[in-house]
């Protein structure tokens, strides 16, 4: 790979990762279903344990707009992110928590990233699992 692909690489990854920060930034502020709707691209897959995916932006509106709001939490931050080279996708993965009045649950997740015709990255995969909690200073 040559310098300047190199330095473009850098630039789209490092673009995935403040998007993915943003993403987790609008989620504790304004909440789980502004954030997910605002970041998904139409053509979003999210998985879920023991359901089905959902599938496109329709579906995932109906599903969080249905959901009620408890106050919950959801925050996350990317370990890693990687962009192909052309700057056209590519995917972020990190440790989330969910954070409910009574509750805290830890876990992974991973999203894959597009870039849009406007030049934002937008989510069209995502999922992720429950882990324990996380050990101290890790």
């Amino acid at each position: 790979m040559e310098t300047n692909d190199k330095n473009l690489k850098e630039k789209y990854t490092e673009e995935i990762k403040q998007t993915d920060l943003d993403f987790s930034a609008l989620s504790e502020s304004e909440g789980v279903t502004k954030a997910f709707i605002k970041y998904s691209d139409e053509d979003v897959v999210m998985l879920r344990d023991k359901k089905f995916p959902i599938l496109g932006k329709k579906e995932l509106k109906d599903y969080y707009n249905a959901r009620p709001d408890d106050g919950s939490i959801l925050t996350w931050y990317p370990i890693k992110a990687e962009a192909a080279e052309s700057g056209e996708i590519g995917y972020s993965f990190g440790n989330w928590k969910y954070k409910t009045k009574d509750t805290t649950l830890f876990g992974n997740y991973v999203s894959v990233w597009r870039k849009n015709s406007n030049g934002e990255w937008k989510y069209i995969l995502d999922g992720g699992v429950t882990t324990p909690a996380p050990e101290e200073g890790k």
